[in-house]
């Protein structure tokens, strides 16, 4: 269906299940490996004999996997690793007033990837949060993913390359939970990261009061800004592929031409998905729309998408001219794994930075006198006389 008015607040009916997640999250947190039995049993209609699968399956499944595939696999990975190696930053110190200070990094020590499922799997999901966690050097990184009889065998060949610590059967609310909190059988760890449906970024949402999560992921979203020069079968194409991840997904066409918007509405025509299709005068004007709406995926498919580009402020990943976003789905380098529900005004996709932490070291064997008695001034004046006094027996 086309629609032309966007819906303003996506975290709406984020916050109607609230209610309900939270009383999935406190069932694993008290009850464990029973209530996840129990929640599989309730909505899945799945009963679970063991929450893990285990090495010998693995090596298994992954051994289905052609030799094509491998090396699609193999591509992928390496142009991944490319894109984020790049971004691993140096120690780095310096100072004045006889300071010596810095930045070391750390990565974190352990990792929860969740990887959606049910009718589909994604291997891709489990390649771009898995490859910069082990580029940051995370010690153990486990996985769950809906997937209740085998391990999808590309998956598997890919928890093989990665190292991965154990990979549980484990999906939904309970999934996160389950690694937030940990188990009888489910390692707890310090980070959870993921895309998922609402319940799942519900969940993750819910335990960030006591373990590190990358966002809120999901559904899809995607805004197309185009004007006169938009080929209308590549800008129809684009939305429908997004639409694939279902129809919770925010479809947008932003346009300053109405010839583009009328094609694009007959090829849409058939679609089961709700596309939101807006005419506007000026790319500007398509800037500030798309910005309030700070989207996962922005396509700028206009006749200068370079200098556009500099004038976006919200966005997850922007692809530029007749680049397509599915492309930032699988190959192009940047991660899938992407801010949604406006999360994008202070944060963006994961990279290897989610993975590690800055901690400060500070190295005072020579400090200039002004620098000291400033430092004891100010302590003395917030009421902390001992502060003062432990910096200045040190450098009387």
């Amino acid at each position: 269906m086309i629609k032309e008015e966007i819906p303003k607040n996506r975290l709406v009916e984020f916050t109607q299940v609230l209610d309900v997640v939270e009383s999935i999250v406190n069932q694993v947190r008290q009850n464990g490996d029973k209530a996840i039995i129990d929640l599989t049993k309730k909505f899945d209609s799945v009963e679970l004999k063991d929450l893990s699968f285990s090495k010998d399956e693995i090596e298994q499944q992954a051994s289905l996997l052609s030799d094509d595939l491998r090396r699609a696999v193999d591509v992928i990975y390496e142009q991944l690793k490319e894109f984020h190696l790049t971004l691993m930053p140096p120690e780095v110190g310096g100072g004045k007033s006889g300071v010596e200070f810095g930045i070391v990094w750390k990565p974190i020590e352990t990792v929860g990837i969740y990887v959606p499922g049910g009718k589909q799997k994604y291997p891709s999901t489990l390649l771009m949060a898995g490859i910069p966690a082990k580029i940051a050097g995370v010690r153990e990184i486990y996985f769950s993913t809906p997937q209740y009889d085998k391990l999808d065998p590309m998956m598997a060949y890919i928890c093989q390359k990665l190292g991965i610590k154990q990979a549980y059967r484990i999906g939904g609310a309970q999934a996160i939970a389950a690694m937030a909190y940990g188990t009888e059988s489910v390692h707890k760890v310090s980070k959870i990261v993921g895309p998922g449906n609402i319940y799942v970024q519900a969940a993750k949402y819910i335990v960030s009061r006591e373990v590190g999560i990358d966002g809120i992921e999901g559904p899809t979203e995607l805004v197309i800004i185009a004007d006169d020069s938009a080929d209308p079968r590549r800008v129809a194409t684009d939305l429908l592929a997004q639409g694939e991840h279902g129809k919770s997904s925010l479809l947008v066409l932003i346009s300053t031409s109405g010839r583009l918007i009328s094609k694009v509405k007959e090829l849409l025509s058939t679609d089961v998905n709700d596309f939101y299709i807006v005419e506007v005068k000026s790319v500007e004007e398509a800037l500030k729309i798309s910005d309030e709406l700070s989207p996962e995926h922005l396509s700028l498919q206009v006749r200068s998408p370079r200098s556009t580009m500099k004038l976006v402020r919200n966005a997850g990943a922007i692809t530029l001219g007749n680049t397509p976003p599915a492309m930032v789905d699988y190959g192009a380098g940047p991660d899938h794994i992407l801010p949604t529900n406006g999360w994008s005004k202070f944060r963006g996709g994961i990279t290897v930075l989610d993975f590690i932490k800055p901690i400060s070291y500070t190295n005072l064997d020579n400090p200039t006198k002004e620098l000291i008695d400033a430092s004891i001034k100010i302590a003395k004046y917030e009421g902390f006389e001992i502060h003062g006094k432990s910096i200045g027996i040190r450098y009387e």
